[in-house]
């Protein structure tokens, strides 16, 4: 429960080291000077002691810049020190809210600008605010372990990842575990659902798709990088320079997303990596910003000599240059298919392989020549219509595009900048979201041009911005002091932020927020439940799609040759074991393939389980949703994901159970720890053997009973699955 006294507790200070122990003379921007101990710091403020014991304060910014350097070299890199640090920003701004809302609610009375009615409101809404400027209570051992695993491994805990940590007494246990599941191949599948969304990444790559095109080296270059960890900025920087082919060169499909709609991309790159939203400036000056229609297209010119597709045949980087024209080859195969018959009556060539080998020419590279000029309807004094526009930036560091391989690179450079007021600042406000639920700035994709005032909290935003750009934009090294913070180890905030909260950025994180899993939690959660291993079906097809690509086929002198090369075609991104098989339907689970979200379709057909809770049809940014539905509720009900595929007898957690040894409590014990993430209560024990009762008789098989008793068992898994305890994150 929560009480004033929580809200009082103050945050131990960082411990001093030997460098911050020294006397040294300090200057600000208007030249005075003061000898002093650098003590630590507080989010944007320098903490100074003199010799007399005085302590100071200072603006880092208003320090001079040896100074400023200084006080970067001697900053906490242990992320339980900047995790402190978080967490005592948090705090102030919890105290210095709750304070104020106290002031105003003494006095309210004598407001005499509002209503009776309106002071009532009011009244009611201050209470409310300042019950939620007190952190909320430490989260249990279950609590904290199921949330760090749906937030870090996109799933709940197996059993025997349950009762392991539950067990380990070491008071660094959670430090620990959070290390081990960012090195884990979990969080690579949990972090690419999340740049799947935020990139759009799907099958056939373009908008509209392209059933021809492979998009599986894209994939596999973004869980790559997760996986080694590579600097988000540099991650963006390969983004927006990559050319040629995806088989050869993967992030081109970041560009190949937007293939043909070179303005398009510019405002989903804004939105993406800028938390900006400029898209009205395409058609005329912002309304709200102060981008104007000019800006949009100088901006649009970086990307002006960018193409997607390679015109005519001449393409020096794939297969189809080794010696032949692309177009004779599909017709010299063609024939000696013709003649084996193996085509169509009234066809000449083989349509799949028109189709396949036909993207060679979709490749990212630049021409030369800018293709961007101002509309034909251009109505401002600063441009006529039709003109061609050089690119510029209208904010933050000038670029000279001449010092740069091509515009998109100066482009790139100016994106990633450090000076750049809005790429860090974006980047952490999406990740503390993905943490926390909501953004220090919502909505995430607007963040506005003045962060002082609308920021919630501007001394710990700025403070997270040094932090990413301190850990050189190492985004496991950043989760992991997020999710070190007492902030986020706190119980979940149950009480809504209002919109008004949002709006004027009154909440102050008592904890996370509530939050229903999303479409792949949810989803990889029933396959945690459901198969032995979750993380043990991947899906790989990036080289054999390059080796494919790269085949000389001039070398095929028969129909059964081409043939046996179309058939790799059809192994491009297959399902494969930890073993190294390949997937098979014997691997499904009462007929459904339950695998890791992020190893499927991309996006799920409509109709899916995935689709129907949610997940995003990659067609707009970040366009998942988590809000309920009635069909939802029937999904979950009488669906078969939670009727036929849960409860199947062959399902993981139901053999374990059936065959394992132990009491009737003991296999409740497992079924709670396993879908809960903790152990049941007395009553719920109860119900729960009551519910698992099997009624058999002499006359039937052992595998009748074993049937009978997996359904039983089925039944109690069903129940929980269905509580709201399961689907929300807590």
């Amino acid at each position: 429960m929560k009480t004033l006294a929580s809200l009082l507790v103050g945050i131990a200070m960082l411990s001093i080291t030997t460098a911050r122990a020294e006397m040294r003379t300090w200057t600000d921007l208007s030249g005075k000077t003061v000898e002093a101990e650098f003590i630590g710091t507080q989010g944007t403020l320098v903490k100074l002691k003199t010799s007399d014991g005085k302590l100071f304060e200072f603006d880092v910014a208003k320090l001079s810049e040896a100074d400023r350097i200084f006080v970067k070299a001697n900053l906490p890199t242990d992320p339980a020190a900047l995790a402190a640090a978080i967490d005592q920003l948090v705090v102030n701004k919890m105290k210095e809210s709750y304070y104020g809302l106290r002031e105003e609610l003494a006095a309210l009375p004598q407001n005499a600008n509002l209503s009776n009615a309106e002071k009532l409101k009011r009244k009611e809404e201050i209470e409310r605010e300042m019950e939620m400027c007190i952190p909320n209570e430490r989260t249990s051992d279950e609590q904290f372990l199921r949330r760090i695993y749906l937030d870090l491994a996109g799933r709940i805990p197996t059993f025997d990842e349950a009762e392991k940590f539950l067990a380990d007494r070491s008071p660094t246990k959670r430090a620990a575990l959070i290390d081990d599941l960012l090195d884990s191949e979990a969080f690579a599948m949990r972090m690419y659902n999340y740049y799947s969304d935020l990139f759009r990444i799907r099958e056939g790559v373009f908008m509209m798709g392209n059933g021809d095109l492979k998009v599986d080296p894209y994939i596999e270059y973004i869980k790559a990088s997760i996986r080694e960890d590579k600097p988000f900025n540099e991650m963006a920087r390969e983004l927006l320079t990559a050319s040629g082919h995806i088989a050869d060169n993967p992030a081109t499909g970041y560009l190949l997303a937007d293939s043909g709609m070179r303005l398009c991309n510019l405002s989903n790159t804004f939105t993406i990596f800028m938390g900006t939203e400029i898209t009205c400036a395409q058609c005329h000056d912002h309304p709200f910003e102060e981008v104007y229609q000019m800006d949009f297209f100088k901006m649009a010119s970086f990307m002006g000599e960018t193409e997607t597709r390679m015109r005519g045949n001449n393409n020096s980087m794939m297969m189809m240059s080794m010696g032949s024209n692309s177009r004779a080859e599909q017709e010299r195969m063609g024939k000696l298919l013709k003649a084996a018959g193996k085509l169509r009556e009234n066809d000449t060539t083989d349509r799949d392989l028109s189709g396949w080998m036909g993207t060679t020419n979709i490749q990212v590279h630049d021409d030369g020549s800018n293709a961007v000029q101002l509309p034909h309807d251009y109505k401002y004094d600063d441009g006529e219509p039709n003109m061609k526009v050089e690119p510029s930036a209208y904010f933050g560091d000038i670029m000279e595009v001449s010092e740069y391989e091509s515009p998109r690179h100066a482009f790139a450079e100016w994106i990633v900048s450090p000076n750049n007021p809005r790429f860090t600042i974006n980047t952490v406000n999406r990740f503390w979201k993905i943490a926390f639920g909501i953004g220090q700035i919502e909505p995430v994709y607007n963040i506005p041009g003045h962060l002082d005032g609308q920021a919630q909290n501007y001394e710990l935003l700025t403070f997270l911005e040094e932090m990413m750009k301190d850990l050189n934009y190492s985004t496991k090294d950043f989760f992991r002091v997020l999710y070190n913070t007492q902030t986020y180890q706190r119980e979940a905030e149950t009480m809504s932020p209002s919109l008004a909260q949002m709006d004027k950025g009154t909440y102050h994180f008592p904890g996370p927020v509530l939050r229903r899993m999303t479409a792949e939690q949810l989803w990889d959660s029933l396959v945690t439940l459901t198969t032995a291993n979750p993380e043990g079906v991947t899906r790989q097809g990036a080289q054999k799609y390059k080796e494919w690509m790269h085949t000389d086929t001039t070398a095929f002198k028969t129909a059964d040759e081409i043939l046996a090369y179309k058939s790799k075609w059809g192994e491009i991104g297959r399902l494969t074991k930890y073993d190294g098989q390949y997937v098979s339907r014997d691997d499904n689970v009462g007929g459904e393939a339950m695998f890791r979200a992020s190893e499927m379709r991309q996006p799920q057909q409509p109709g899916h389980f995935l689709r129907m809770f949610g997940q995003s049809d990659k067609q707009l940014i970040e366009n998942q949703f988590d809000d309920g539905s009635s069909p939802q509720v029937m999904a979950l009900l009488n669906g078969k994901i939670t009727n036929s595929v849960l409860t199947n007898p062959d399902a993981y957690l139901i053999k374990e159970i059936a065959n394992g040894r132990g009491s009737k409590g003991d296999k409740v014990d497992k079924i709670f720890l396993s879908v809960l993430t903790r152990y049941p209560e007395s009553n719920e024990k109860s119900a729960a053997n009551s519910g698992m009762r099997a009624r058999t008789d002499s006359g039937m098989s052992d595998k009748q009973k074993m049937e009978v008793e997996a359904k039983a068992i089925g039944n109690v898994i069903w129940a929980l699955v269905n509580t709201r305890e399961f689907m929300f994150i807590q």
